[in-house]
Order: structure tokens, then C-alpha cells, then sequence
């Protein structure tokens, strides 16, 4: 499972690579994009791109140049399909807690049904 930091950077890869399945982007770039939400270091960029190649979301490459680093990644097939399985876990949830409201109603309007059977 991703963490936030994790998720933000493969929903931004995902969002500048989308005809390609290989691109070439500056480390600094991802981590300028990050920084708008979590405060993220070069340090813990290159954590987070070892882990999520480490759980099959990329395969990447590590290029020195004078601007900086770059990484040249490969998108696979589960960071393809993540977005797909965030809009999917988001509509089973809302569907869970749905079927809960309504069991936690209908179980309400039986009680007070065998209340007033056994009243009287």
C-alpha cells in the first residue's frame, strides 16, 4: 500500500507521462511538484522512487547532467492502473457505508416495530 507522499508522486507521473510509457524528468521538477502539498527532500525523493520500484510501480534510471539528476522512467502496467483503483476502493467505500446506514435504519425500524408488537 502507498503512502500519501508515495501516491502524489505516482498520480504526477502518471499526469506528464500519459502517451509514453518511458519519459525523462528532472528530480527537482517531482520534487517542486511535491513540495506544493508535503515538504519532501532529494533524499526522500530517491526513497520513494527506490520503493515504488521496489513495489512494480516504475522501473527507473538515474542520469547525472550539469542542471541536476534526472530520472528516466518507465511507467508499468500497476501505475497504470492506479487512478482506476483509487476511484474503485472510493466507490466501495461509499457503497460499505451506504449498506451500513441503511442496515443501522432498517434494523431502527424493526425495533421499534417488535416494540410495539409486544407492548400490547
Amino acid at each position: 500500500m502507498l503512502d500519501k507522499k508515495e501516491r502524489f508522486v505516482v498520480l504526477y507521473l502518471i499526469e506528464i507521462c500519459p502517451n509514453k510509457r518511458s519519459y525523462l524528468v528532472l528530480a527537482e521538477q517531482i520534487a517542486e511538484f511535491v513540495s506544493k502539498k508535503y515538504l519532501i527532500s532529494t533524499t526522500e525523493l530517491d526513497d520513494i522512487m527506490i520503493t515504488l520500484a521496489k513495489d512494480n510501480y516504475i522501473d527507473f534510471v538515474v542520469s547525472d547532467s550539469k542542471k541536476g539528476y534526472y530520472y528516466c522512467i518507465t511507467l508499468k502496467n500497476k501505475a497504470l492502473t492506479l487512478k482506476r483503483d483509487l476511484k474503485n476502493q472510493k466507490k466501495e467505500f461509499w457503497l460499505l457505508l451506504l449498506r451500513t446506514f441503511g442496515f443501522a435504519v432498517l434494523s431502527f425500524v424493526i425495533g421499534i416495530i417488535l416494540k410495539t408488537i409486544f407492548k400490547g
